[in-house]
């Protein structure tokens, strides 16, 4: 993927919420922008709620959401994330699919989560292309849109445009948009916050519980040692050594599982132990670098530089 990050650019997302939404879609993909914004040092990173007339809406579980401002397809020019629910067909009036179908123009992204691909479907913005929806309307979305190759992946993208289908699926298709908008280390941190598996103690496992469904046993061990050896990093070689297999294996087997080399995902692993230190302790740069594997301070703050996008100094407390 390719990062398109600015420090500059402004980035902007709209989240249409339509009545039954469900908050746990809506939680998994604004949260991990909060934290990006939080975390990453990306300040131009902004967001809104909207809704159709600008009403009091309510989720599936009726909780309440009062919105920023009622939607405008002509005020649309950034991210356009549509959220739907169970009674999206019936939502699916004349007048909300062509301001669909305009604010998708505008739009550099269309981001249509759980049964959202609908809306876009009857807009003709999935023609030709596939697409995903919620696994209840999967039958019923290919049957009415013969035009749009259904599949059953846990997000597509295609072109601008990607669709998802329930809330855990939300969550990948934005961490898989972050590292894109982001870079590795802003998905990284937004993986480790919300893929934490509290089962697991070992720190380096935060995030990399979904390896073991993906068949990456060897790679879990490597995450082990790695949280073993910071402060004295391994080479790649001596990493796939320790879990015995071969290097060329472990660094596919990283690339399959979390879209990096085992380098980069043990700098990245350094450097966020490293701001954890920044921001908790009293410990000198100079300290704590050595603890985290790294020559000096200089070289520490370049890669928090190059990472982040601040000196280490900016995370102190």
């Amino acid at each position: 993927m390719t990062n398109h990050f600015s420090p500059t650019a402004p980035y902007k997302f709209e989240f249409l919420l339509l009545e039954g939404f469900s908050n746990m879609v809506l939680a998994n993909a604004l949260e991990p922008l909060r934290d990006v914004h939080m975390r990453s040092a990306i300040a131009n990173l902004e967001w809104e709620v909207t809704t159709l007339r600008g009403e009091t809406i309510q989720s599936s579980s009726r909780l309440t959401i009062s919105p920023d401002r009622s939607f405008d397809p002509e005020m649309t020019n950034g991210i356009l994330v549509v959220v739907a629910g169970y009674r999206v067909r019936a939502q699916a009036k004349k007048q909300l699919v062509a301001e669909i179908r305009q604010a998708a123009r505008n739009a550099k992204r269309v981001l249509a989560l759980d049964t959202a691909a609908w809306l876009l479907a009857e807009a003709g913005l999935l023609d030709g292309h596939s697409a995903t929806i919620h696994w209840q309307e999967l039958d019923a979305f290919a049957e009415a849109f013969p035009g749009v190759n259904v599949t059953t992946a846990r997000f597509v993208r295609t072109g601008k445009i990607m669709t998802c289908g329930g809330a855990s699926t939300a969550l990948d298709l934005m961490l898989d948009l972050i590292q894109d908008m982001f870079g590795p280390a802003a998905a990284f941190d937004a993986s480790n916050m919300f893929l934490f598996d509290p089962a697991r103690q070992n720190a380096s496992q935060r995030g990399a519980k979904h390896l073991i469904d993906r068949g990456s046993p060897k790679v879990l061990d490597a995450l082990n040692v790695i949280a073993e050896n910071v402060e004295r990093p391994l080479t790649t070689f001596e990493l796939a050594d320790r879990v015995a297999i071969s290097e060329r294996s472990l660094n596919r087997a990283f690339s399959d599982a979390l879209g990096m080399t085992p380098g980069k995902y043990y700098r990245l692993y350094r450097l966020q132990h490293a701001r954890y230190l920044a921001q908790e302790t009293r410990l000198s740069a100079e300290q704590i670098a050595m603890r985290c594997g790294f020559s000096g301070a200089s070289s520490m703050g370049r890669s928090f530089l190059r990472e982040f996008g601040k000196p280490v100094s900016a995370f102190r407390s």
